[in-house]
């Protein structure tokens, strides 16, 4: 066991794991999307070779209720941030519920309307699969068993179906270096105060996701 804390971040990819996606409104009627599913992987090894034992992950699902419960619901960022800190221009969700079903540790994640919340609810609205990655630091043991973990936030990350298949890179990264990406991340600022921005960021939205098809491969439905 290391004496040193390490940064730890773990995927669970949307092709093994789908999460659940449905649409509920808040007191005012308006509509937002829930992402429900699992957060947290216990006593199996993945493939970072890692093995966080039930109990950590108990311990994790504990300290995110408790955060919840104390100051409210945990934001969680869009895809793959550097470090513990989260950033609250990259806030995507809030996470509001977190619960046991065996060894794992599932979640009930919330797209806000604002920022990268309106990028993710797009997606979803597009048939999109979504994955998600917890961030937070522990102890690896030369058996690769994580102790001492201490959970920060769980982030939405999107990638291919099929992993290692294309290149790792991430939604926020392609929104950058997208033209249409730059003018669904500009419009998305514009929605909520303007909503004649709507339709346009819908419509760019709908060019971004063709743009990076071979980056980003999902079910765009009928």
């Amino acid at each position: 066991m290391t004496g040193k804390l390490q940064l730890l971040t773990e995927e669970i990819a949307p092709d093994n794991k789908p999460f659940l996606a449905e649409q509920e409104k808040d007191e005012n009627g308006s509509p937002y999307y829930v992402l429900t599913g699992l957060c947290l992987e216990g006593m199996v090894q993945n493939h970072n070779g890692r093995v966080y034992p039930e109990d950590e992950i108990s311990k994790a699902v504990e300290q995110l209720n408790q955060r919840i419960s104390q100051r409210g619901p945990v934001p969680g960022e869009l895809d793959h941030p550097e470090g513990l800190n989260i950033n609250s221009d990259r806030i995507s969700h809030l996470i509001t519920k977190m619960w046991m079903e065996g060894h794992n540790g599932m979640g009930r994640l919330e797209i806000i309307d604002q920022g990268l919340g309106l990028i993710v609810g797009a997606c979803i609205k597009r048939k999109m699969q979504m994955g998600v990655s917890s961030r937070g630091s522990g102890n690896i043991d030369h058996e690769g068993i994580v102790r001492d973990f201490d959970i920060v936030t769980i982030d939405i990350v999107a990638n291919p179906s099929a992993q290692h298949a294309f290149p790792q890179a991430s939604l926020v990264e392609s929104l950058n270096n997208s033209k249409h990406g730059t003018e669904a991340r500009y419009l998305s600022d514009c929605v909520r105060d303007d909503p004649h921005a709507q339709g346009y960021f819908e419509k760019e939205i709908d060019l971004f996701l063709v743009e990076t098809r071979d980056i980003f491969t999902f079910d765009r439905g009928k």
